[in-house]
């Protein structure tokens, strides 16, 4: 259970409150597929330090909501939901076996990596690096 919101989810609705900040595990969870879950909490970091270091050159109050929730919490809740829905479609994807979707899988799986440009990006922001 989140323990800035009520929700029960997989992703806080907050990531930020006064003076808090949650990063990683602490903010969202994921299927262990692939270890997406380390990759989208080092990217939670380093969003975090540029966050905090952009406000420091500034001379802002390190721990100021409006700058936390638009620097840091707005740009990585996109990121990470982006990152749990595709994930979500993967893992529901693949536990099917039979018939027409194992079909449209594959098809759909021979697609993608026919064409080389899309497969690239998609990897690079699967290991966060877009």
């Amino acid at each position: 259970r989140c323990v800035l919101c009520c929700c029960c989810c997989c992703c806080c609705c907050r990531y930020v409150a006064p003076r808090l900040v949650l990063v990683g595990d602490a903010a969202h969870s994921i299927h262990p597929m692939a270890g997406q879950g380390v990759n989208l909490g080092l990217a939670d970091a380093a969003a975090l330090a540029s966050a905090l270091a952009t406000a420091r050159e500034l001379g802002q109050d390190l721990g100021d909501m409006t700058m936390l929730q638009r620097d840091f919490e707005s740009p990585r809740q996109r990121a990470n939901m982006t990152m749990i829905a595709a994930l979500e479609v993967l893992w529901r994807g693949f536990g099917v076996e039979m018939g027409l979707a194992g079909a449209v899988r594959s098809a759909g799986l021979g697609l993608l990596n026919s064409v080389g440009p899309v497969k690239n990006q998609i990897m690079r922001y699967a290991m966060g690096y877009e």
